[in-house]
């Protein structure tokens, strides 16, 4: 039995902790209520215990070692993860009416099913680099922060929450066909701080399982309807620009305020902005890259002459990489007497690595105007107009090889005219296609490409884009290349093949943080008053350091603690806010960084946050050392 007060495992029988003498009385972490030894779930409101048999152990065995090698790489690196608190995003997925179902089938048809939905739901799990923290019979516990942190993990349990019940969708289909029996699914979300243990070889761990956190997500099961998903609002705030939700109420919390909980029906088809403070109803003229955005705009009249041309902006996360290409189209659509060039952007996704010419898909879509969300049936429909309006005589030359990229159903002649080739002969023509394409684009008028967050590129679509460059230097068309300085990326090969392949006519923009100066006019424009008491302003510049997404994120957590208030056109100071910590998604920002470091320059930040925020080098080196004189 499990010590509910320092977490130590005790044999079966024991009435007193072997590690902290504490009493061994089984109760519910969610109501409290006492239980009979051995029980699995609470007889008062249901919700797990978290006690696993034997069968559950085994199970996890044989999912952990299906575990894809990059992900248990990481894994293993996670060594010295015990005793860490992690913030999480927990996702709790089982079936629906379990018991039911498994007298209905028998023993050995139960099993059957139960290993192929474990299957798919883990399969789902993995894709977006979660972990699997325990099995309880028909539910699976998955952490996404931990042991590996990612900057967008809710996105990413949300984004594998929906693929899980897609899965089960089409699994359901063949259970009611062999045995004609009804299987749903159901999985919850809920992000908040877990206790992590350190990583076995087997790669499983251990963590605090009567954490809030954990808890919480057990309880939502109580509102979701079978195949759905629904996340409690500590997730909903994360994800609610890329993702449409739907309120279904809320759910009470032992010793705490009711929690609102949200179904999610799938991904929004215009997303908002992760970042910034637009939701509260502050913006900010931008600070501090003026000369950035001069260097763009004269690139583009460059091109506007005919001439092809490259920028690559380089910037750590939260510089501003993506709000000065923003203003720079918006400063392109109000040029006077100018035409607006035409404006596509290709976004990568950090999990987006394994997805093949995911990048590549996502530049065509917008030059297409058709959105990630759109159907088959309307992508289909662009690209013929598309193609049509360029190539009235060859858009057979044309159209196949785009529609087989793009994933669409072509019509017969089409597809066996792209089913005879090879796949090198096809990638071929997918170059072939895209170069034509682009360049009778730019014939009409400039072209501004844009490919943002690059160091998630996927392979495929990196590959490309370098057979792509030349195209940069022979027509009217502008690439814009935005990624993180990350040399050791996949995708930083195309900046080398840039360098090397396009000379003068690639211009390097590396961002920097900003000043002090700048920083303080940020806060001033985003609170809109001048009058901001000064140890609040100094308390956002200390913790942001001129970064100014870190500058935004202070500010919307201040607001959400009510530390900072408004009252009529001013902000004021409510609470003293010199001890504030790091807000969850820059922790989870951080966390990433921190995870891709070698093992010892890791165990040495872990010692200087011990330390402190500032001290002199020969203290760290000192306290290395164990306290030996050099």
């Amino acid at each position: 039995m499990q010590c509910s007060k320092c977490g130590h495992d005790n044999p079966a029988g024991a009435r007193f902790c072997l590690d902290c003498g504490a009493a061994l009385a089984l109760r519910c972490s969610g109501c409290g209520g006492d239980l009979p030894a051995g029980a699995r779930f609470c007889m008062h409101c249901g919700q797990p215990m978290m006690r696993t048999t034997p069968a559950d152990d085994a199970q996890l065995s044989r999912l952990a070692a299906a575990t894809p090698q990059p992900l248990a790489k990481k894994l293993r690196a996670a060594t010295e993860l015990a005793g860490e608190r992690r913030v999480v995003t927990v996702l709790f997925a089982d079936v629906v009416g379990s018991t039911e179902l498994a007298r209905e089938l028998g023993s050995e048809a139960w099993m059957k099913v139960i290993n192929n939905v474990l299957d798919r739901v883990t399969e789902a799990i993995y894709r977006y680099e979660g972990t699997i923290a325990r099995l309880l019979g028909d539910g699976v516990w998955a952490f996404f922060g931990a042991p590996v942190a990612h900057e967008d993990d809710p996105r990413r349990a949300v984004q594998a929450g929906l693929n899980l019940l897609d899965a089960a969708r089409e699994y359901a289909g063949e259970v009611q066909r062999e045995y004609g029996q009804e299987l749903a699914l159901r999985a919850c979300l809920n992000t908040g701080p877990v206790v992590v243990g350190r990583v076995g070889d087997d790669l499983r761990y251990e963590y605090a399982a009567s954490s809030p956190t954990v808890n919480l997500a057990a309880r939502l099961k109580f509102v979701a309807e079978p195949m759905s998903l629904v996340i409690s609002e500590h997730t909903q705030r994360f994800i609610d620009p890329v993702f449409e939700t739907e309120g279904v109420g809320q759910i009470e919390v032992k010793g705490g305020q009711p929690v609102d909980v949200y179904r999610v029906h799938g991904p929004r088809a215009a997303p908002g902005p992760l970042r910034g403070l637009a939701v509260a109803g502050l913006e900010s003229p931008m600070v501090g890259r003026d000369a950035e955005l001069a260097t763009l705009l004269r690139l583009c009249e460059a091109v506007r002459a005919g001439l092809g041309r490259a920028a690559l902006i380089l910037g750590e996360p939260g510089l501003g990489k993506t709000r000065l290409i923003s203003e720079w189209r918006a400063a392109l659509a109000v040029q006077p007497g100018q035409r607006a060039p035409l404006w596509a952007e290709g976004h990568c996704l950090s999990y987006g690595q394994g997805l093949a010419y995911h990048l590549l898909v996502d530049l065509l879509r917008s030059v297409m105007g058709v959105p990630e969300a759109a159907g088959e049936a309307e992508t289909r429909a662009a690209l013929h107009a598309l193609t049509g309006d360029l190539f009235p005589q060859a858009a057979d030359e044309v159209y196949p090889y785009l529609g087989h990229l793009l994933s669409v159903r072509l019509e017969e002649d089409a597809a066996s005219q792209v089913s005879m080739l090879d796949p090198q002969a096809l990638q071929a023509q997918y170059l072939a296609a895209v170069r034509r394409l682009l360049s009778a684009l730019a014939a009409r008028q400039p072209v501004v490409l844009i490919l943002e967050d690059l160091h998630w590129a996927d392979p495929s679509s990196t590959d490309f884009l370098v057979k792509l460059l030349p195209l940069a230097s022979t027509a009217p068309v502008l690439l814009c290349m935005a990624a993180r300085p990350e040399r050791d990326a996949p995708a930083w090969r195309l900046v080398t093949a840039a360098r090397e392949t396009l000379g003068g006519s690639l211009t390097e923009i590396t961002l920097q943080a900003l000043s002090e100066s700048d920083s303080r006019r940020l806060v001033a424009n985003l609170l809109k008053i001048e009058l901001l008491p000064e140890p609040v302003r100094a308390v956002i510049l200390k913790k942001a350091e001129g970064n100014p997404f870190f500058v935004e994120e202070v500010i919307r957590m201040l607001i959400d603690r009510g530390a900072i208030v408004r009252r009529g056109e001013d902000w004021v100071a409510s609470a003293s806010i010199d001890q504030i910590e790091i807000p969850d998604n820059l922790h989870s920002l951080l966390l990433a960084r921190i995870d891709r470091l070698p093992e010892d320059v890791r165990h040495t930040l872990r010692v200087a946050a011990v330390i402190g925020r500032q001290f002199p080098v020969k203290v760290l080196e000192y306290v290395l050392r164990g306290g030996e004189a050099p």
